[in-house]
C-alpha cells in the first residue's frame, strides 16, 4: 500500500519537478553568472549578444523555476505517504499496517482513489487516508484560475472540515456513487447540503448521519 501510493505521488509530481528543473537549471547556468557579474559592476561577455534585460529576466525566471521545484520536493518529503500512514498508526493503536494493507487490497479503485469498507485512500489527500466513518458528505467542486478550471472531489467530514483532491472526469463521475452504500454519507451537490454544512452543521448531521448512528446502536 505505502509503496503503491508513494509511486502514485511521484508519478504525479515528479514529472513536474523534473520539467521545472530542466527549464530552470539551464537558464541559471547560462545567464546567472553574467547577471551577477553585471550587478557587481562588470561587463559580461554575454551582454554583447543579448540585452541585459534578457539576462536579468531569464536569470530571475530560472531562479523561480528551480525554487518552485525545490519547494515541491520539500513538500513531498515533509508530507510523504509513509509519514502520514505512520502518524495515523501511532494515533490509532487498534489499527495495524497489516489491517490497512488488507483494506487497501480489497478496496474499489477508481483512478487514484481507493474506496474500502472502512477507509478511503488517495495519495492526493492531505492525510492520505480517511476513515469512512468520519465522512458525511461527498461532492464535487471547481476552482477557476488563469490557466483554466481545476476539478475537485471533496470529502466533508463530521467535524466540519473538508479534504479534497484534484480529480479526473472518471473519478468525479464514478467515485461519489461508491459512497451511496454508506448509510451515513450524503452524496451530491445539493445546494441545501452546502448551506447547512457551512452554516448549520447540526441540521446537516440530522439529515442522515445521526439517523444512521441511531440505527447502528
Amino acid at each position: 500500500m505505502i509503496k503503491k501510493l508513494t509511486i502514485k505521488t511521484w508519478i504525479g509530481t515528479g514529472g513536474l519537478i523534473l520539467i521545472m528543473l530542466a527549464l530552470g537549471v539551464p537558464m541559471l547556468w547560462i545567464y546567472a553568472p553574467s547577471a551577477i557579474e553585471a550587478l557587481q559592476g562588470g561587463h559580461p561577455a554575454l551582454a554583447r549578444k543579448e540585452s541585459m534585460s534578457n539576462i536579468y529576466g531569464l536569470s530571475v525566471l530560472g531562479t523561480i523555476f528551480v525554487l518552485m521545484a525545490l519547494l515541491m520536493l520539500i513538500g513531498q518529503l515533509k508530507n510523504s505517504v509513509k509519514k502520514n500512514i505512520n502518524e495515523y498508526l501511532a494515533a490509532h493503536s487498534e489499527v495495524t499496517l497489516a489491517m490497512l494493507d488488507a483494506e487497501f487490497a480489497a478496496a474499489e479503485k477508481v483512478g487514484n482513489i481507493w474506496v474500502g469498507r472502512r477507509f478511503t485512500f488517495c495519495n492526493g489527500l492531505k492525510d492520505t487516508l480517511l476513515e469512512n466513518d468520519r465522512i458525511v458528505w461527498v461532492y464535487t467542486d471547481t476552482t477557476q484560475a488563469r490557466r483554466g478550471v481545476t476539478y475537485w472531489l471533496c470529502f466533508g467530514l463530521v467535524d466540519g472540515t473538508v479534504q479534497k483532491v484534484m480529480a479526473s472526469g472518471k473519478e468525479r463521475n464514478n467515485v461519489p456513487s461508491l459512497y451511496e452504500k454508506f448509510p451515513h454519507i450524503l452524496v451530491g451537490n445539493n445546494p441545501e447540503y452546502g448551506y447547512k454544512f457551512k452554516n448549520d452543521r447540526e441540521a446537516f448531521l440530522d439529515i442522515k448521519y445521526r439517523q444512521a448512528q441511531r440505527e447502528q446502536s
